[in-house]
């Protein structure tokens, strides 16, 4: 069956809407792969989920300033790659909302349900169009993924760009080679063989030929800049603008971030009964999104999840597992991690991670370091693990870059390096 990129609202008011289109979806035979919500997003992760998939499905709902700019931003992902593209648009909306030529078709807020005979056709019509479309382009398999970075910056910034990308994200690095000695050919096919591609933007300077042939050909692309005055485009929600590195100190925890969002799943979801957890659960969230809320997605929609009464909070059918995971990791690496250093190096890492935390979801990772201080000081080494597991890669490029050895080697063992 087609797997559809699904991009919708998360708002409480749209969630039957969103629920109706997406059993109309699986109804016809085609899967919606769904992006539970969380409080980071770039457009590189955006864009592989997108070429992973045979299509994409939007529902544009209208909002006190129009509609959402994210999904206007998914749409035009997928329009600039030639992409087969369905939008089912609120009556609401002006005529101009989206482009002329892209397939489309009205709902209204009120009677949709009325309305089901035109969208399940216009499904179909979807449908058969993605049975007639020819597989893509040709991409070499076999070969290691690999992360293509265009030198639009100063060569120290991309050569510490690609030993972090070498050694911590284990891609296989390499920098564009545009040298006017080398085949035309070859700089395109790098690119579209590339898994992700890394950028330098600046104010100054037009953006590189080929870095917009990147993003023409529709391939994961993170934008960092190093020019702290660049501009923004007015249009483009922050999250998928180039991100902002003022020195090689910063960059390792701005790659870790972007490459950590960039290898997120979506959720391909083709049992009714996920679905409808998954729909109650975004109702209950009311739009408040944090950094906990994808893990939580994730064990609702497997059935994971159970609510305890009191302040025990919510846990699901594998935690004794997990804990028993980090009793034998513990068993297994314990004795090469001094945990007094340890909790020494994680205090140091907390008030480095806490002078750069931008995000919650970056609050959210001081607070884990600061309980694996905690648990260190302690001599709780399984539960120092399980607490830095959940810190994360940012934490794991800020230990690296300040020095802190021995922290680093911790997470390290915590998140399965």
């Amino acid at each position: 069956m087609p797997v559809l990129y699904f991009a919708h609202s998360y708002r409480e008011r749209d969630a039957r809407v969103v629920d109706y289109f997406g059993r109309l979806m699986r109804s016809e035979g085609l899967v919606p792969s769904l992006d539970p919500p969380s409080d980071s997003v770039n457009g590189a992760k955006l864009q592989r989920h997108l070429n992973a998939s045979d299509g994409m499905i939007a529902v544009l709902s209208r909002r006190e300033d129009g509609t959402s700019p994210h999904i206007l931003f998914e749409l035009a992902l997928a329009m600039r790659a030639g992409f087969p593209v369905l939008v089912f648009i609120e009556d609401t909306l002006p005529n101009d909302a989206v482009s002329p030529h892209v397939p489309q078709q009205r709902f209204s807020y009120r009677s949709f349900l009325r309305q089901a005979p035109a969208h399940r056709q216009a499904l179909r019509f979807f449908k058969a169009y993605l049975a007639s479309t020819p597989p893509g382009g040709y991409v070499p398999l076999g070969r290691r993924r690999s992360c293509l970075i265009v030198q639009s910056a100063p060569a120290r910034l991309v050569d510490a760009t690609a030993r972090w990308i070498a050694q911590y994200a284990e891609y296989e690095v390499g920098v564009l080679d545009q040298r006017a000695d080398s085949p035309p050919w070859r700089p395109f096919d790098e690119i579209r063989s590339a898994s992700v591609l890394v950028t330098f933007a600046s104010s100054g300077q037009p953006r590189d030929h080929l870095t917009g042939f990147a993003t023409a050909a529709g391939v994961p692309t993170i934008e960092l800049t190093a020019d702290s005055g660049y501009r923004h485009h007015p249009a483009i929600p922050d999250e998928y603008q180039p991100r902002l590195v003022r020195g090689t100190e910063e960059l390792p925890g701005v790659l870790a971030t972007e490459f950590e969002l960039f290898e997120q799943d979506f959720l391909e979801l083709t049992d009714q009964d996920a679905v409808d957890r998954y729909t109650s659960f975004l109702v209950d969230l009311e739009g408040d999104y944090d950094s906990t809320t994808r893990e939580t997605a994730m064990e609702v929609v497997m059935g994971d999840k159970y609510e305890v009464s009191g302040q025990a909070g919510a846990v699901g059918r594998n935690a004794r597992a997990k804990d028993m995971t980090f009793q034998q990791v513990w068993q297994g690496e314990g004795d090469r991690l001094d945990l007094p250093r340890l909790a020494g190096e994680l205090e140091i890492l907390r008030l480095e991670l806490k002078r750069q935390a931008t995000t919650r979801e970056h609050d959210a990772v001081v607070a884990e370091i600061g309980a694996a201080a905690e648990a260190a000081e302690r001599g709780d080494g399984p539960e120092t693990l399980s607490r830095l597991q959940r810190a994360g890669k940012w934490a794991l490029g800020a230990a690296t870059a300040i020095g802190t050895g021995v922290a680093a080697a911790a997470i390290k063992v915590a998140i399965g390096f």
